[in-house]
């Protein structure tokens, strides 16, 4: 099949692309480069450079290029800061889905996998099941729930199959280390190598749990697959076993053999305490098991991050700068931050 990859240069997507490709796949990999990097696409994925805010350039590289399935990944999921990036998070997650989906429609795509979000179900009592209601409390969790609902309506009316994936807290190697705003085990692995303190949001009690990107993968893939069973499915995907950021600190700190200063800061505005999700339909449906430990699993990326090494913050500002802001994010973005878990 041609599959088209959007958000091909980042972490998840790279890893999915590349997937995808091995298995025998046409793939058709698009990124702007605004959150991954040309390295994350390997070269036997054809890679176009867009933008997809950009409704002429996306419906012409669609028309060009119809896919028999769209993976849609890209994405701004930086969901902490959205209070403070609006623009920038609905313009690259509802605008630019809709700039993609509607020609991917157009052409006949036979299948469409929106890669959502844990966000939609909001601050509800965890561990969050598919058939709980969205309940998104941030920008990017609103947009997600959009992406989500404009699937199912389009696909009611169009015709075509659809399968929602919720990751969640995906990590490991090739994951960006420069973002100060998301992925706190990069955030946490960043500032120990480059000899900062640690900003630990609340009292590091609040509960995630996290995916290996090696065991998520697979599920990752089995997803694309056109399959009756599939079809019209929401399946949550990753952790198994939810831990505190404070424990997570410390299997990162372990792997390190560092012993860095550790800052507690206010939590953040509308974060939720406990957070984390149900796994038995992944299971079930896409195979789902998880090979590594979350210590194995850390290690493994640290070793990773160790040979690629500190990186630069990016130099970034917010939208709406605010005293509700977390104070590491002001006035440079370049401060660095402990990034959303």
């Amino acid at each position: 099949m041609r599959i088209l990859v959007t958000g091909a240069a980042g972490f998840i997507g790279g890893h999915v692309a590349a997937g995808l490709s091995a298995d025998g796949h046409e793939v058709i990999g698009v990124d702007d480069l605004s959150g991954g990097v040309r390295e994350n696409v390997v070269p036997r994925v054809r890679f176009i450079e867009l933008d997809l805010r950009d409704a002429d350039r996306t419906e012409r590289m669609v028309l060009e290029n119809p896919p028999d399935v769209l993976c849609h990944l890209a994405a701004n999921a930086r969901e902490g800061a959205s209070q403070f990036q609006p623009r920038d998070v609905c313009g690259r997650n509802l605008l630019a889905y809709a700039n993609v989906l509607v020609p991917c429609i157009r052409a006949g795509v036979k299948k469409v996998v929106l890669y959502s979000s844990m966000a939609v179900y909001g601050d509800q009592p965890p561990p969050f099941d598919e058939t709980m209601p969205r309940m998104p409390v941030d920008i990017y969790g609103v947009n997600k729930t959009a992406m989500e609902e404009m699937t199912e309506i389009l696909a009611e009316v169009h015709g075509f199959e659809y399968t929602i994936v919720r990751p969640h807290n995906v990590f490991g190697e090739r994951q960006t280390l420069s973002d100060p705003f998301r992925n706190v085990v990069a955030i946490f692995m960043n500032r120990i190598m480059r000899g900062e303190p640690i900003y630990i949001y609340g009292d590091g009690e609040q509960r995630r749990a996290f995916s290996y990107i090696f065991d998520s993968l697979p599920a990752f893939l089995r997803a694309t697959e056109v399959r009756p069973d599939l079809n019209q499915e929401i399946i949550n995907i990753g952790g198994k076993c939810p831990v505190t950021v404070g424990r997570l600190f410390e299997l990162v700190r372990s792997a390190f053999d560092a012993n860095p200063e550790v800052i507690y800061l206010p939590d953040r505005p509308r974060e939720v305490k406990n957070a984390y999700c149900t796994w038995e339909k992944s299971e079930k449906l896409l195979g789902y098991e998880e090979t590594y430990t979350l210590e194995e699993a850390i290690q493994r990326m640290a070793a990773w991050a160790k040979s690629a090494g500190p990186q630069p913050w990016r130099d970034e500002q917010l939208e709406l700068p605010s005293q509700k802001a977390p104070s590491i994010w002001m006035p440079k973005a370049s401060e660095g931050a402990a990034g959303k878990p």
